[in-house]
């Protein structure tokens, strides 16, 4: 499977192995931050990837893919993703209605699916998804729009191991699955959308073995407004109702609603450099008692520029407050955690294209976000990554991360340092061949009961144009954990064959 086919949208950006740059399919230059993107993308495991490389913080987002590089944006904005295999493109013209129209389909074998060290079984799992991207112009200032991937998997030996459900049909519905209708309204635009994931979550810091994964169906509702007040002031407000449910009895301790509104209210006399003031407020609602409900809130002031031509900085800081309700359950049963959050929070991030061949990035912060073992987990964590066009038709991504973090309550889980780093060349041999080859490491210090461990993955793809609309992907994966306590080590063999149709 192709890199851009985890799930991440790279861009409307092609190679183009005449010439032998990357360029912007739309107005045929190279936005440095779309090399940038891919390269901070690049150990960011996907759906049933297999890898324990995830930010302990961003473990309470069921929306957000588990990874690293959580982009330092708006708190509580879950990053949404969808088209992977379109990469924005629109194929198809059905009178008014602009549509693009993909078709996946695959086979994988996977040595472990039970990630077992004692008992592996090993299964053949088919994969379907189909892939819309679609906009309807209602007016000269309404469109209507829609974004999905939907599809599912099949276990075809043992379909009651799938990671989540019994049936022989597991659904995924990959996030960024989007319904929405823009609306202008003199210098005020309105977004009125829908957003769908059914996708697999953790329900732990370390995701050794698949008994800590489970399904989770999510549906945010809201209205975005953005008006631009004058030439120099702008405000946005966002109300999101999320609703999670967990497609498994035995973890409906998740299940969850959480009402957002969030503001930013944004400086920019001369368009070159904005500040401004971003805060919002959330009401936490579990349907059980396991966990605690809580009013959420931050506030903070933020500042970005451009640098010259070739470097963008952005820093934002500010307080952070969560208020919990006294638990209902109290350990060994429920977290039993009492802790309230009073703390500050700021994030830096710098980019800086150093030539056409060279980008790379520098972000480091201190939050808190939501945990699942604890009220909430404060972490600090530091991200590089590099890329590098490395001759005609070639790039070499490389990336590294630190993270410290420590959840409010030690009943379920211990403070954990997280590092490791990630390597992936990507090389564009023929105008309709191209390969792939990455690297990851990454290791865990914890003092919880699972201990520590170190991960190796190693991937190699291939992608063949079969014709214009048509492309062939083959993938080979391992994971080898190597944990302090042995029974938690596994080794995983995953082989990949699929096809892609653009209509």
């Amino acid at each position: 499977m192709q890199q851009s086919s985890a799930g991440f949208r790279t861009g409307d950006v092609v190679y183009d192995y005449d010439s032998g740059t990357y360029v912007n399919s739309a107005d045929g230059e190279m936005r440095p931050e779309d090399l940038l993107r891919e390269a901070r993308q690049v150990s960011q495991p996907a759906v049933r990837s297999g890898s324990a490389a995830m930010a302990a913080r961003s473990v309470g987002d069921y929306t957000n893919y588990s990874g690293q590089y959580t982009a330092p944006t708006g708190y509580f904005a879950p990053t949404y993703v969808s088209d992977p295999f379109l990469t924005g493109k629109r194929n198809l013209k059905l009178g008014p209605v602009n549509v693009g129209l993909g078709l996946y389909t695959g086979l994988e074998y996977n040595s472990n699916i039970t990630r077992s060290k004692t008992n592996p079984v090993s299964d053949v799992i088919g994969t379907f998804m189909l892939n819309i991207d679609a906009n309807y112009r209602v007016t000269q200032n309404n469109v209507l729009s829609i974004s999905t991937a939907v599809g599912f998997d099949h276990y075809f030996e043992h379909p009651e191991l799938a990671p989540y459900g019994s049936g022989n049909y597991v659904l995924n519905v990959l996030p960024g699955s989007t319904l929405a209708f823009d609306i202008k309204a003199g210098p005020v635009y309105f977004t009125i959308y829908d957003r769908v994931s059914v996708r697999p979550a953790v329900n732990n810091a370390f995701a050794l073995n698949a008994q800590s994964i489970f399904g989770v169906f999510q549906n945010d509702a809201g209205v975005a407004m953005n008006w631009a007040i004058n030439s120099k002031w702008s405000l946005s407000v966002n109300y999101n109702n999320s609703i999670s449910k967990a497609m498994e009895q035995r973890f409906n301790q998740f299940n969850r609603q959480l009402d957002s509104i969030q503001t930013v209210l944004t400086y920019s006399p001369h368009g070159t450099w904005a500040t401004g003031i971003e805060g919002g407020v959330s009401f936490l609602d579990y349907e059980q008692p396991f966990l605690n409900d809580a009013v959420m809130g931050n506030v903070g002031m933020f500042f970005r520029t451009q640098l010259g031509s070739s470097t963008t900085l952005r820093m934002s800081a500010g307080l952070q407050n969560f208020d919990f309700e006294a638990p209902t359950i109290l350990a060994p049963l429920g977290t039993g955690d009492t802790k309230d959050l009073s703390d500050f929070y700021f994030n830096f991030s710098i980019s800086n294209q150093i030539n056409n061949r060279v980008n790379h990035v520098l972000s480091f912060g201190h939050e808190s976000a939501l945990n699942l073992t604890s009220n909430f987990i404060t972490a600090d964590y530091v991200n590089y990554g590099v890329s590098i066009i490395t001759s005609k038709g070639g790039r070499l991504s490389l990336t590294s991360f630190f993270e410290s973090a420590r959840p409010s309550s030690p009943v379920a889980q211990t403070d954990l340092i997280q590092y490791g780093f990630d390597a992936y060349y990507n090389h564009q041999i023929t105008s309709k061949i191209r390969m792939g080859v990455g690297y990851h490491f990454g290791r865990t210090d914890s003092e919880a009961i699972n201990g520590d461990f170190d991960q190796h993955a190693f991937n190699l793809d291939f992608t063949t144009a079969i014709t214009q609309k048509a492309s062939l992907n083959f993938g080979y994966r391992y994971f080898l954990t190597n944990a302090y306590n042995s029974n938690f080590d596994f080794t995983q063999h995953r082989v990949i064959l699929g096809l892609n149709y653009n209509f």
